[in-house]
């Protein structure tokens, strides 16, 4: 499997989780000039915006997937972020920054809420 299709393999499993556990996607794979978001989901408890990185390891790599999510990651989530909420609404959109690691083969899911 090439690192594209193990991606998407992960956001295929991430979204499939958040349907299951309450939130509506909203978009996937959205695009802000250089910048991606993997997944946008709306929290249906909560009505608000969240904005997943989706990471996801196969066996042999290293350390936890979400320590990939660094400042410099985090930076380009948050500038796309405020593009899509602006596009979407306004600014004043209750919304959060989530993770969720991925791990195969086995298809573990870690669900970091508020991870940066």
């Amino acid at each position: 499997m090439t690192t594209a299709e193990t991606g998407k393999l992960g956001e295929k499993l991430a979204a499939r989780y958040l349907r299951q556990n309450g939130y509506r996607i909203l978009e996937r794979n959205w695009r802000s000039h250089q910048h991606e978001i993997d997944i946008i989901a709306r929290e249906r408890s909560t009505g608000a915006v969240v904005f997943v990185e989706v990471k996801t390891r196969t066996p042999g790599s290293f350390g936890r997937p979400a320590d990939a999510v660094d400042r410099n990651k985090q930076r380009f989530l948050r500038l796309a972020a405020e593009s899509w909420l602006i596009e979407n609404g306004g600014l004043e959109q209750s919304a959060r920054f989530d993770v969720i690691e991925v791990l195969l083969p086995e298809k573990r899911l870690n669900h970091i809420p508020n991870a940066f």
